[in-house]
Parts: structure tokens; C-alpha cells; sequence
């Protein structure tokens, strides 16, 4: 059985792609380390079959586990990974556990594990909350798309076990009829308040009948001497404790049977309401026992046949004799020890010991012997169900002075009626407790039985709908015809068009409004009959899910239709940027440079503003050179290669940076590591550190620019934040220069802002935010560390990982 994924197939992934293959490259160790924090912390139920692994084994599978999951959402294949994950689930190919031990929790605590991970990663790969809201967003598709998928897996196992167990059922009552018939025996339902009667078909046979038949026509079959004891029986069964018990001649159709009927009365509020029990064909038996009981001998073979020994208890001198085959009832050698009634007492299972005791005292105080049933334990621990009958025989002056009885095994015959009951119960409990509503039909669509989940699903109670036909109820009126046809169709040819397959149809509620459902229909036995078997569930809620994704996505898809529509336009501006909007800026400088050379002799206000024009122009063009090199600063981590920081400076120096010389600047570098990074963005990075550092300096000083690197734990990084790396590579870039006031020290990585005036000090407000987008493409941090008139520390944290050993 498989799930069908073609619902997925239309949900794109557009960002969580890239941010599964930035894990799967930096930080599958750590993430798969943070799926099982989280699942402990979460308490997964499926984690106690794990508990006996050892951590480095259960830290192994989850890194297993979670590489599998990257690698599937990097490539985009969300469809390939659901249509694994459920194939592993159905076909009970899970990792270390059986599929039947997956619940309900286990499936939406997992897509909660994941999106917590996921959201706890984030940050390391990107700060924009646009990036970082997309991609949630990409997550949830992906949780809620693996979450019911899970469910219909889930639902499928469920399905099947229930199935199974149905055909387990019905292959146990076959049996157990073949092993009634075998026996001659049969067991019988009888309903004291309704029509639901029912006999087996052994019990059919015995008692030459081929239904259920009123109590006034069965007494008349009843031999006219056992009429009365067969009454009292059952009148005791309904007043006093329910247990009923009686032997009677039975005559059908001339033929004459000695039956042998025991069972039980159900009672509810103290009211008799049925009973249930086995009926016995023991004519052999009993016609047997008549003739042998003319001699002792014989006596003792019958006793042997039918397992029934007797025996007699001398009151007065407190001695038990027992026929032999008591003593072989209680697993003894025949005659091979005395029976006391002590001895007797001790033979009684311990459970049984103080009941029976009490049952005899009350015989001798009343004169009346009870029937009664024990259980014994045998010398070889094997236990037996006995049951027995007596008679209390007195003296002239009533005292009790013998007790006689005898004894029958009737373990099998117990075990037999203990074991359809016990299944009877769990089918009950499977039915009662079953996540799908449950519809039993007979062949005239009558309800024969009705579940909880289905009154949950339709609205009516198992009173309102049993009896009434499913046509009346929850069939549309335009499928009425069909499924009655079908019905007579299948039971006249055996065709079947529906049965053992799942389909998606409306059904309608008590409100008459439709449900969604899926349904699955088998064929089944019901007293003898056929019948039909519903399994139903509610799929109205996924159908809306599913028209929600549907229409979800198409709105994506008009979205990154936008999105890519911005990007051209993006496009352009860069473009004009570069080349269109700068060329009108050079011809301003260009012409106010050649008035000012070919007219020298311009009148000195005239002059001062041609300057000034030029110096706005020369300004205007460094802030759109700025501006275009901030936007080309994009993430491109897999343009990075090994940098010597060392050679990297004194590149910065020797080949960008102006003014070394004539500002007599001082560089110290202390012990630098090479590091893995994008290149260029680093040579820009310290090209604008130094640049600052020259510029802001206090006037007369030479500048002193000092780099320093060192590891750091994430302790003792100088910000609070969900931190997940353990250590980081500080490098410091310090200066002598005039420093500036904490409280400025995020505004400062803001785009256009300065803390000077241009006149003061020149510069865009740009170089400063560059950094920070620099070091945060690497996964990193930068601070600053400022006081007035005594310089500036610029410290840039990058992961460990960037570190070249």
C-alpha cells in the first residue's frame, strides 16, 4: 500500500532549499544534535525505545536521519522524501522500531521538532526578516505536507489492522463452530427485550431448528418431567447471580436428545435484559451412563467417558471416598492416598479455596447442595474448571451426616466459552475505540451496528440509527438506487464493484449537510449471515486543507511573479547606477573644471561656487559608487577560498589604500590566521576599517591602526541572542583616532548615517554598513568599541568554522 504525493507535487520550495544545503554544509552535526534536544525535550513518545542506546549511537542516527532530510529539501524534493518517509512507514522499514508503534503524538511532535529547529538555525543564515519570514513559511508547507501525509500512513496501518483483525475474528469463529460442531456442541444469544435472538449453527442442530424460536413453542419440546426444573433454573438465573445450569430431555421431530445447557444472564439497572451460553448434545453420554450405571464396573468406565466422578463425604467420621475417576480429575493415582476434607481443601485453587468452603458450610446449615464451580490445581501445576452437584442426606433427627456429589472436568469447554468472550470484548473495544467510524449492515441494508466515531462523523447515536436502513440515513438520495442494486447484485452473482476498495464520496449528516468521506467496505458474517462491514472517515477538513494549499500556492506563484518582476527593475537601477545616472555628474565636474581653468579671472563668489559644484558633484558620485558596491555585497558563500589575513592587509595597504605615507600611518598586527572567505568582500571589508581610522583621526597625530585575532566561547560574546556555535574568531581592528560616544555605537553600521558633518569629515554614511553586511554574509557579528579622543576598536566575530588549521 502506498500514499499517493501527487497533492505535493504543486507546493514550490523557494526558500528552504538553499537554507537546507547552508545545514547540510555548516551545521549538520549541530542540528542534528538540536533535533534530539529538542525531541527530549518535547518528550517524544517513540524516544523510549531508545532508551537503552547508548548517546553516541542515538547522536549517529540522528545525524543520519537529519542528513536524509537536508539532502531531500536542498534538492527540492519535498514529493521524494514524503513518498520514502510513508513507503519506510507502510511497509515497516522504520529504523529499530515496528510501524504499530508509531502513535498519534509521535507524528505532530516530530513536524514540531523540526520547525523548531529550523527556526533556532535561522539567524546563523540570514538577519532579513523578509528572508527569515519566507523561509518559515517554505518550513510550515513542508510540516504541514509531511504532517498529513504521516496521517494518511497512519490511518492506512490503522485501517489494516482493524482488517486483520476482522478476518482473525471471523477465521476464530469458524474455528470455533467447527470445534462446536465437532463437539456437539453450540452456543445461542437470547434477547429478552428486542428480536435479536441468535443461535449457532451447532446449537440450530441440536436443538432441529432453523431459527430462533419463542420460549412457549421451545418448552413444549421440553420433556413434560424436566419442564419444571428447566423453569427453576432459568428463575434463578434471572434473581439470583445469573448463572444458569440445567439438564433436560429435549424431543424434535420424534427424535429424542439429552441436552446439557449452561450460561450467563446480562443484566442492566438490575433488569434481566439477555443471555448468553453453550447447549450440549450429550444423548450418548447420558444414554450410555444410564446403562453402565447397572454395575459398579460400568459405572466407572462412564464416569472415565464423560469425565464426571463422584464422590461422598461421611460427615460423622470425617471421611471422602472418591470413585476413580475423581482421583484422576485431580491428577492422582486411583485409590493411591486417603482424602481428607482437609486434603480435599488443599487440592483448591487458592482463589477458589475460601469460596467453596463457605458454599459447603452454607449446604450443611441449610441441607441444600448447591451446584458449583472450581478450579483445582493438579500436583503438575496444571489447572482445571470443575464442576460439580450434590446432595446432603440426614439423620432421622434432620443432622446432616452424608454429602454426596459428583464431579465433572470441564476446563476445555470453559477455556472455550473464556476465549470467545475475551474476543468478543476486544472486538468490542476495537470497534468502540476506533479512530474510523464503524457501520455494520445486514443484506437489507438494515444497521446492525454503529460506532462512536461514526455518531462523531454523522450526528447520530447508535440508538437512533440501529434497525433503520442506511438509505434513510446517510446515503445521498441520488446514490439510494446504487447501492441497493449493488447490494442485491453481489448477493446474487458475487459481483462486486466497491468491496475491499477505498473510495472518496459525500455522504450527508442528521443535518442533512454532505461529509467528505473515505470508505472502505468488506464482506463479514453476523449470526450465520452475510453482511457488510463500513470503515469511514471524515476527510472534510483535509479536502479544505488541500483547496487552501491549492490556492495558497497560486498566490505564490503570482508573488514570485512579482518577485521577479522587482528584480529586473533591480536590474535597471543598478545599471543607471553604474553608467546612466553617473555620467551626467562627470560632465558637471568636467565643464565646471574647464570654466575655472579658462577663466581665471572669474569673480571670487562665482569661482567659490563652481567649487562648491564640483565637490557636490564629486560627492553625489561617491555616494552612488557606494551605494552600488553596498547592493553587490550579496551573500555568495560558495565564492570563498583560504585568505593569509596577513597577506591580505598588507595587500590593502601596498595596493588601495591612499594616504599611507603622508599620514605617516602605523600598522601593528599582532599573530593573524588564514580563513576561509569571499575574498574581495574582505579586501573591502578592512580597505573601509583603515580608510575610517585615517580619516577620523585626532589632527596632528600619526594614526596607529592595530589587528589582533583570538577564539572566543559564545559566552562571552558582548550580545545576548540564540546562539548556537560554541566558539567564534574575534579579529580587532583598533585605531588612535577621535573615537565617538557608545551610545552611537549601532547607529553607526546604519546605511547613510554619520555622526559628523560632511563639511568636518568626508564620507557617504555607506562604508560602515558595507562591514556589517560583509561580516554577516560570513555568518559573523561586528561591534564597535568607541571613546571620545581616544580611538575606536572595530571587533568581527566569524564562526570557528571559517578557521583555517
Amino acid at each position: 500500500m502506498t500514499i499517493d504525493s501527487t497533492t505535493h507535487k504543486s507546493i514550490p520550495l523557494s526558500y528552504l532549499p538553499d537554507y537546507a544545503q547552508f545545514l547540510l554544509n555548516k551545521h549538520l552535526s549541530e542540528f542534528a544534535l538540536e533535533l534530539l534536544r529538542i525531541s527530549r525535550e518535547e518528550n517524544i513518545p517513540l524516544l523510549r525505545y531508545f532508551s537503552s542506546f547508548p548517546e553516541d549511537e542515538l547522536v549517529k542516527l540522528s545525524t543520519a536521519s537529519a542528513g536524509d532530510l537536508l539532502r531531500y529539501l536542498s534538492q527540492n524534493n519535498l514529493v521524494a522524501f514524503i513518498e520514502r518517509s510513508t513507503d519506510e512507514f507502510l511497509s515497516n522499514r522504520l529504523p529499530n522500531i515496528e510501524r504499530e508503534e508509531i502513535v498519534v503524538e509521535d507524528i505532530t511532535i516530530v513536524s514540531l521538532v523540526r520547525r523548531k529547529a529550523f527556526r533556532n538555525f535561522l539567524p546563523r543564515y540570514t538577519s532579513d526578516i523578509g528572508v527569515f519570514t519566507r523561509v518559515m513559511e517554505d518550513v510550515d508547507r513542508f510540516v504541514v505536507a509531511t504532517e498529513a501525509a504521516s496521517f494518511n500512513a497512519y490511518n492506512c496501518i490503522q485501517q489494516e489492522n482493524i482488517i486483520r483483525i476482522n478476518k482473525e475474528l471471523a477465521m476464530r469463529q469458524e474455528e470455533l463452530l467447527e470445534a462446536q460442531d465437532l463437539a456437539g456442541m453450540g452456543s445461542f444469544f437470547w434477547d429478552l427485550e428486542g428480536t435479536n435472538s441468535a443461535y449457532t449453527p451447532g446449537a440450530l442442530k441440536i436443538f432441529a431448528l432453523t431459527g430462533p424460536s419463542n420460549i412457549k413453542s421451545f418448552f413444549e419440546d421440553v420433556h413434560l418431567q424436566d419442564r419444571a426444573k428447566l423453569r427453576a433454573a432459568i428463575d434463578k438465573a434471572f434473581t439470583d447471580d445469573g448463572l444458569y445450569e440445567c439438564e433436560y430431555t429435549y424431543t424434535k421431530d420424534g427424535i429424542e436428545k439429552r441436552i446439557s445447557s449452561r450460561g450467563t444472564v446480562n443484566f442492566v439497572d438490575g433488569k434481566p435484559v439477555s443471555m448468553k451460553g453453550t447447549v450440549k448434545d450429550i444423548t450418548k453420554e447420558y444414554q450410555l451412563l444410564q446403562k453402565m450405571m447397572r454395575s459398579d464396573e460400568l459405572h466407572k468406565q462412564a464416569q472415565a467417558i464423560t469425565h464426571i466422578g463422584n464422590w461422598s463425604w461421611d460427615i460423622i467420621n470425617n471421611t471422602i471416598t472418591w470413585s476413580d475417576e475423581m482421583y484422576r480429575i485431580y491428577g492422582l493415582e486411583p485409590q493411591s492416598e486417603e482424602i481428607s476434607f482437609e486434603r480435599f481443601l488443599s487440592l483448591i485453587h487458592p482463589d477458589d479455596r475460601d469460596k467453596r468452603k463457605k458454599e459447603i458450610e452454607e449446604s450443611l446449615a441449610t441441607l441444600e447442595a448447591v451446584d458449583y464451580f472450581l478450579r483445582i490445581v493438579n500436583p503438575d501445576g496444571a489447572v482445571k474448571m470443575l464442576k460439580g452437584k450434590g446432595e446432603i442426606i440426614t439423620d432421622n433427627q434432620g443432622q446432616p451426616v452424608l454429602y454426596n456429589g459428583t464431579c465433572q472436568d470441564v476446563t476445555r469447554e470453559y477455556l472455550l466459552n473464556q476465549d470467545l468472550q475475551e474476543k468478543e470484548q476486544n472486538l468490542k473495544q476495537l470497534i468502540r475505540n476506533a479512530p474510523d467510524g464503524i457501520i455494520v449492515i445486514d443484506p437489507n441494508s438494515n444497521i446492525t451496528l454503529w460506532n462512536p466515531k461514526s455518531a462523531d462523523i454523522f450526528g447520530w447515536t447508535a440508538e437512533e440509527v440501529i434497525g433503520k436502513k442506511l438509505t434513510d440515513t446517510i446515503i445521498p438520495v441520488h446514490y439510494k438506487e446504487a447501492h441497493e442494486q449493488g447490494i442485491k447484485r453481489y448477493l446474487r452473482t458475487g459481483e462486486a464493484h466497491v468491496l475491499n476498495k477505498t473510495l472518496e464520496l459525500v455522504a450527508r449528516n442528521k443535518e442533512d449537510k454532505e461529509v467528505q468521506i473515505s470508505l472502505t467496505i468488506s464482506e463479514t458474517t453476523q449470526a450465520g449471515e452475510t453482511a457488510f462491514i463500513a470503515f469511514i472517515r471524515d476527510i472534510s477538513s483535509q479536502k479544505e486543507t488541500q483547496a487552501e494549499l491549492q490556492k495558497k500556492t497560486m498566490l505564490l506563484e503570482y508573488r514570485n511573479e512579482e518577485l521577479k518582476q522587482i528584480n529586473k527593475e533591480l536590474e535597471s537601477f543598478n545599471f543607471a547606477a553604474s553608467h546612466d545616472l553617473q555620467e551626467p555628474l562627470r560632465k558637471l565636474q568636467t565643464y565646471s573644471s574647464r570654466i575655472l581653468q579658462k577663466n581665471p579671472e572669474l569673480p571670487p563668489q562665482i569661482a567659490e561656487d563652481m567649487q562648491k559644484i564640483q565637490k557636490a558633484s564629486a560627492r553625489m558620485q561617491q555616494l552612488m559608487s557606494d551605494l552600488l558596491s553596498y547592493s553587490q555585497n550579496t551573500p555568495r558563500l560558495q565564492d570563498t577560498e583560504e585568505v593569509d589575513l596577513k597577506l591580505l592587509i598588507e595587500e590593502v595597504k601596498n595596493n588601495f589604500l591612499t594616504g599611507i605615507d603622508e599620514n605617516r600611518v602605523v600598522l601593528k598586527m599582532g599573530e593573524l590566521p588564514s580563513i576561509r572567505v569571499v575574498r574581495f568582500q574582505f579586501l573591502q571589508l578592512f580597505l573601509n576599517l583603515f580608510t575610517n581610522a585615517i580619516k577620523y583621526q585626532v589632527p596632528g597625530n600619526a594614526p596607529v591602526i592595530s589587528i589582533n585575532s583570538n577564539l572566543v566561547n559564545s559566552d562571552e560574546l558582548p550580545f545576548k541572542g540564540n546562539v548556537l556555535i560554541k566558539k567564534y574568531l574575534r579579529i580587532s581592528v583598533g585605531d588612535n583616532g577621535i573615537g565617538f560616544e557608545q551610545q552611537y555605537a549601532e547607529k553607526i553600521f546604519n546605511l547613510f548615517t554619520r555622526l559628523h558633518h560632511k563639511d568636518e569629515y568626508s564620507g557617504t554614511g555607506i562604508g560602515l554598513a558595507t562591514c556589517k553586511k560583509i561580516v554577516q554574509n560570513h555568518e559573523g557579528f561586528i561591534e564597535a568599541v568607541g571613546e571620545p579622543g581616544k580611538g575606536a576598536t572595530f571587533n568581527i566575530y566569524l564562526p570557528e568554522e571559517c578557521l583555517v588549521r
